[in-house]
């Protein structure tokens, strides 16, 4: 596996137009940037990554892949599809082969046998790569990679239910790790999943478990460890951010009309500082303080962006951000560092990689893109965001129009539909869900997406008034929007 390192090495200057595919480390203060790519000789695309703590990089030509020490030059060369990379941090990287979990590393090049058979998804390495947390069955241990021996931390007692899944995974900034579980109860409508999380040190002492409500995807919790944060689908028109104490989970406040999902690089994240969470809202991205103030946030001024530009902000200092996966602003939007990518069809992003290592002296990103990232499930109506303080009530809608005018109740989607009634100004109405209906002859095409259509250039929700009668308004000529 350890070969003579195939990867050149280039230095760029600030500015300096990227021109070629690989992986690539901008210096914050100065910025230059460490180019790093494999010679494309037989013509085939070659893709890259780096590992956590950006020691290594990795490159994924079509046959085999390749990983390079950036300290030491040392490279390996494995199968693509078989052995598989499992982790790497630090000197050691792991390798599952056959359902086997093999060792490898600067000091240790010859392949080492993981002295226990971890389950898919169920190791991860701390900070320094020198340990490995292992979950076999229920059995959970630390392994020191150095010499490989073994020591058991927990015999895991997880909650009652259906398991839906179980895997091990470390902390956004490396202090700890997890093990999560879903956990299904019930069938059909009335199944229920929860999230159970477990964390631990990196010495082994437990440091707390949460059973989250609802099946939450992503879950972060703030450096200090005293909030969490997780989303809801409070209706089938929008989402809502909860924040809660991470102890107790009693809420603290929620940010309705917002979402923790972005687009490419999967959720928002908490500041350094624990100070405010990143959420994504329908008016762009906004931080929302521990006090429950909705700050947004500004882009970069002459600085073009593709989109989207999903702002993180840096593992180690609060007034940092990554946005577009190429730039680096402050929270007043001051550009800090660029990189130039040369213009093209292949230039238009940097791939879909989490953009900062264990600080912020770094940025890091890589080329090609290869396609969008994502999604967030169907594309939500998000009306104007808005802080919530428990005891949280209701969702309800109300026709902004001025008190004498009135927005049309249509039978379906569009201004060709029959008039059902016409809603005065201020009216309180609920999000309805849609019903199934025959479309009559002549009727204009639409789109249904959950409770909302799109018919023309028009958004159309279907909503309930407080005498129970249903249909569709125009979002905006109506000018819905959330009662106060």
């Amino acid at each position: 596996m350890a070969i003579a390192n195939p990867f050149e090495r280039r230095h760029l200057a600030a500015g300096e137009p990227i021109t070629h595919f690989g992986m690539f480390f901008m210096d914050v203060a100065s910025g230059e940037v460490e180019a790093w790519s494999l010679p494309r000789a037989d013509g085939a695309l070659v893709t890259y990554s780096t590992s956590s703590d950006s020691r290594w990089v990795l490159a994924y030509p079509s046959a085999a892949a390749y990983a390079v020490d950036r300290q030491s030059g040392a490279a390996f060369r494995w199968g693509r599809n078989s052995p598989r990379l499992v982790a790497l941090q630090g000197e050691h990287l792991l390798f599952r082969d056959q359902g086997r979990t093999w060792v490898v590393g600067l000091r240790q090049p010859e392949p080492a046998l993981l002295p226990v058979k971890p389950a898919e998804g169920c190791v991860a390495l701390s900070p320094d790569g020198e340990t490995a947390a292992v979950l076999s069955g229920r059995t959970l241990s630390l392994v020191r990679l150095a010499d490989l021996s073994c020591r058991t931390v927990a015999e895991l007692a997880l909650p009652a239910g259906a398991l839906d899944s179980l895997y091990l995974r470390a902390g956004p900034r490396g202090a700890w790790f997890a093990v999560e579980a879903r956990v299904a109860e019930g069938t059909g409508a009335a199944r229920r999943t929860t999230r159970w999380i477990a964390r631990y040190s990196w010495q082994g002492e437990r440091l707390g478990e949460l059973t989250l409500p609802g099946d939450s995807w992503y879950a972060p919790l703030s450096p200090d460890g005293r909030l969490i944060a997780w989303e809801e689908q409070l209706s089938s028109l929008t989402k809502a951010v909860v924040v809660a104490d991470a102890a107790t989970l009693a809420p603290r406040l929620r940010i309705v009309g917002a979402t923790l999902c972005f687009y490419d690089l999967g959720s928002g994240d908490w500041l350094a500082d624990s100070s405010g969470l990143i959420v994504r809202t329908s008016e762009g991205y906004h931080i929302v303080t521990r006090d429950g103030w909705l700050v947004a946030l500004p882009s970069p001024g002459g600085v073009p962006l593709p989109d989207p530009d999903e702002p993180l902000p840096a593992p180690d200092r609060a007034d940092l951000l990554a946005v577009g996966r190429r730039v680096v602003i402050d929270t007043t939007g001051k550009a800090l560092a660029v990189a130039t990518l040369d213009a093209g069809p292949d230039w238009d992003r940097p791939a879909d990689l989490y953009p900062w290592g264990p600080d912020s002296t770094e940025l890091r990103f890589a080329l090609p893109h290869l396609g969008h990232g994502g999604s967030c499930g169907e594309t939500e109506y998000l009306l104007p965001a808005r802080v919530e303080r428990p005891p949280f009530g209701p969702l309800v809608l109300a026709v902004g129009l001025p008190a004498g005018d009135c927005a049309n109740l249509r039978a379906a989607p569009g201004i060709k539909a029959e008039v059902l009634a016409c809603l005065p100004g201020g009216m309180r109405l609920s999000p309805a869900p849609l019903a199934e209906r025959p479309r009559s002859e002549g009727e204009e095409p639409y789109y249904l997406s959950l409770c909302m259509a799109w018919a023309g250039n028009s958004l159309w929700l279907r909503v309930r008034t407080a005498a129970g009668q249903e249909g569709w308004l125009d979002a905006q000529a109506g000018e819905i929007g959330w009662a106060q």
